[in-house]
């Protein structure tokens, strides 16, 4: 297998057993989109847009060879396994499980199916916390800012509580 691209996906969950879906979610994951590499510390984090439970959210980096477009749909497959429903109804809900695409290696996609980086997660201390975990050597591609910068310019101050870390690989 030739080398892979680096992906980071971020994960999220506020129905059911939180803990349990993350970890069915990563083996879904390592099953059909490539090798995890590293895996975040859970956070209990309040939910962002709209009044719900708590989520649980982590980050995840791994090495694929699919492409953007490949990984979202694989991701968005993964979710509908897990028993995810998306609504007609607009804005942010409830959900068993949420894979985002954040990172694809240093690749700017502005398509729209798919925006690389993630265009809101200079926005969400529950996406920007969870990716320093993971230690990453990234700058923004188009902000020009590193993972923790971008953490420190975040005007979210929601609180982002450690659950647990995860032997996982």
């Amino acid at each position: 297998m030739k080398e892979g691209k680096k992906i980071v996906l971020s994960i999220g969950t506020n129905q059911g057993d939180k803990l349990e879906n993350i970890v069915q979610c990563i083996q879904l994951i390592k099953e059909k989109i490539g090798m995890v590499t590293q895996v975040s510390k859970i956070y209990q984090t309040p939910s962002w847009g709209f009044e719900s439970d708590p989520f649980f959210n982590c980050a995840l980096e791994l090495v694929s060879n699919k492409t953007p477009i490949e990984t979202l749909e694989l991701a968005l497959a993964i979710e509908q396994e897990m028993g995810r429903t998306r609504s007609e109804q607009l804005g942010y809900q409830s959900r068993i499980i949420d894979i985002d695409l954040i990172l694809f290696g240093n690749e700017v996609v502005d398509s729209e199916q798919l925006q690389l980086p993630h265009p809101l997660m200079q926005e969400r201390k529950f996406v920007l916390l969870p990716l320093t975990d993971l230690n990453l050597d990234w700058e923004h591609p188009i902000l020009k800012q590193s993972i923790p910068v971008l953490l420190e310019n975040c005007s979210d101050q929601s609180e982002c509580v450690v659950v647990q870390a995860l032997a996982f690989l």
